[in-house]
């Protein structure tokens, strides 16, 4: 395939990204349509694209190849399930679903339909890649422990339609990120997970504070310490912030910051992110990196018929992790994973454990 013919669904905050990145940074690649939400005639209309009247629509056009989906989180299972019987080859915004279930079934329809799937994780694609590649070279030895911290004073983005009970939480949210972010780094399987999770501002539902330990199957160990509900000024350099301990040395990386290794009994900087202001000017270049350099993955994947860099599988893997560190918390017990699953095909299922079982 030379050209990739492109929709979006969603014209928010995360639609405007993706517009702004297959019209200004991909190759390979055309904008043909955008459809969801108030926006989207709008922003067909500021990047040349036609405005669909809805998803249905869109997904059974034939001059589309694929669809780039950010739509509220509890919308994804539908849609992609749809895109793929379309024979739409789709990247879907982080998290991929709201339970292990629907994960398995966004799966199973790409693979029946013989078209590819991507979940976004722009993390790898950010100072954590570099982060990667220092282990990779065996700069610190193997990986012990990793902490990650990811501390917020408030929201960042203002999501509204997170405050709804159907999107799952915070933790979801952000633990989409986290927790393959650590399964990447370390490069195993999480085995055990043992977590707390609820809020100290409002409804436990809203998943908006938690401490979770993972452990993984050759011996590695996490702990992932997440809040958006700190008092101001919050801590500095906590948001996405990990520390690792190898077996030859230690690594600091922040998410908006510095890389460096502690080798040899000394500290040594090897990058630092350049600023950028994702509110201000989301367009910013420097932001847009991490997400053109994902969906030129994806494009490419779809023309020379590659995997993607990040599967359905691994999309899959951080929601487990996430509904994991929700029951764990729900029954006061260590959780051991793969999750079983449930002969009338419904695992537990993390929006409903937070708004309905969490005390």
């Amino acid at each position: 395939m030379d050209l990739v013919r492109m929709g979006i669904v969603g014209s928010g905050y995360m639609g405007r990204t993706y517009a702004e990145c297959l019209t200004k940074y991909n190759e390979g690649v055309r904008l043909v349509a955008i459809t969801g939400g108030s926006r989207a005639e709008k922003l067909a209309s500021d990047y040349s694209a036609e405005a669909v009247a809805d998803f249905s629509t869109l997904a059974k056009r034939n001059d589309i190849d694929a669809l780039l989906i950010a739509t509220p989180h509890h919308l994804h299972a539908e849609q992609v399930i749809v895109a793929a019987r379309q024979r739409k080859h789709v990247l879907v915004e982080k998290p991929m679903a709201t339970n292990v279930a629907d994960c398995d079934a966004m799966i199973a329809a790409c693979k029946n339909a013989g078209v590819t799937l991507s979940v976004i994780k722009t993390l790898r694609y950010r100072i954590f890649g570099r982060a990667k590649r220092v282990i990779e070279d065996g700069q610190i030895g193997k990986v012990l422990m990793i902490q990650v911290t990811s501390l917020w004073a408030q929201g960042p983005l203002g999501k509204g339609w997170l405050n709804s009970p159907n999107a799952g939480g915070s933790l979801l949210d952000f633990g989409a990120h986290i927790f393959d972010l650590v399964r990447w780094l370390i490069a195993d399987e999480p085995v055990r997970v043992c977590g707390s999770v609820g809020s100290n501002r409002g409804e436990a539902w809203r998943a908006l504070s938690a401490m979770v330990q993972v452990d993984f199957a050759n011996g590695a160990s996490c702990q992932v310490w997440q809040s958006e509900e700190l008092p101001d000024p919050g801590f500095p350099n906590t948001r996405y912030s990990i520390r690792v301990w190898g077996v030859e040395g230690i690594m600091e990386c922040e998410g908006y910051g510095k890389l460096r290794i502690g080798v040899s009994g000394k500290w040594h900087d090897l990058w630092e992110q350049p600023a950028f202001d994702p509110v201000g000017n989301p367009a910013d270049p420097v932001r847009l990196e991490a997400f053109y350099l994902q969906t030129q993955d994806f494009v490419d994947s779809v023309r020379f018929g590659r995997p993607p860099a990040v599967s359905g599988e691994d999309g899959r893997a951080a929601v487990e992790m996430v509904q994991a560190a929700f029951l764990s918390s729900l029954t006061g017990s260590t959780v051991h994973l793969p999750l079983p699953r449930n002969p009338g095909g419904t695992q537990f299922d993390g929006a409903t454990v937070s708004r309905e079982m969490i005390p």
